[in-house]
Order: structure tokens, then C-alpha cells, then sequence
């Protein structure tokens, strides 16, 4: 396991965020696509950040989300659905999201 520190939550999220990036870019070189599987909450927003500036070819990328609540709307301010929409999906070029 490499571990990293970092001095604050947007230095960390940087590294993640490049270091996430550079995982989907070899898988998309070895194997054509990329499964991946993005979090919520507040701690993810800087990675988040970071992903998007990214050069990765989103058309090659599925994206799935942890979960959501049971019978809430996407247009409930607590949706997981909406939170990556609004932070990730309509900021990246199209991509596969279920």
C-alpha cells in the first residue's frame, strides 16, 4: 500500500485525483475501457476537482455510484444521483453512467 500525506484537503485531493486519472488511462490503454465507481460526500470534492482536468477519454469510461436512498428523487438535495451530476458527469465530455 503507498500512502500519501498531504498538507491539506485540495493537495490531496489533487494526487488523488491525478493518480485516479492515470489508473483509468492504462486501463483504457490495455483493455479498450474503463469501469469506475466515484464516491460522494464533501471529502471528495477536491478529487473530483482534480479528475475533471484530467486528459482521459471519458467516452471509454463506465461510471457506477456507491448507492442511493430508497424512493429518493434525483431532485432531492440529498441524492447521491444528483451530487455526481452536478460535481462530475455534466463537466466531463459524455460518459457511461450507471
Amino acid at each position: 500500500m503507498d500512502i500519501k500525506i498531504a498538507e491539506n484537503a485540495y493537495e490531496l485531493g489533487k494526487s488523488a485525483g491525478a493518480a485516479a486519472a492515470q489508473a483509468i488511462r492504462e486501463a483504457i490503454t490495455s483493455k479498450g475501457a474503463a469501469n469506475i465507481i466515484l464516491a460522494t460526500g464533501t471529502s471528495q470534492f477536491e478529487t473530483l476537482k482534480q479528475l475533471i482536468l484530467e486528459d482521459v477519454d471519458w467516452g471509454k469510461v463506465v461510471m457506477f455510484h456507491l448507492d442511493e436512498y430508497i424512493d429518493l428523487p434525483v431532485t432531492h438535495p440529498a441524492s447521491f444521483r444528483k451530487y455526481l451530476q452536478e460535481k462530475f458527469i455534466a463537466k466531463v465530455p459524455p460518459l457511461n453512467a450507471i
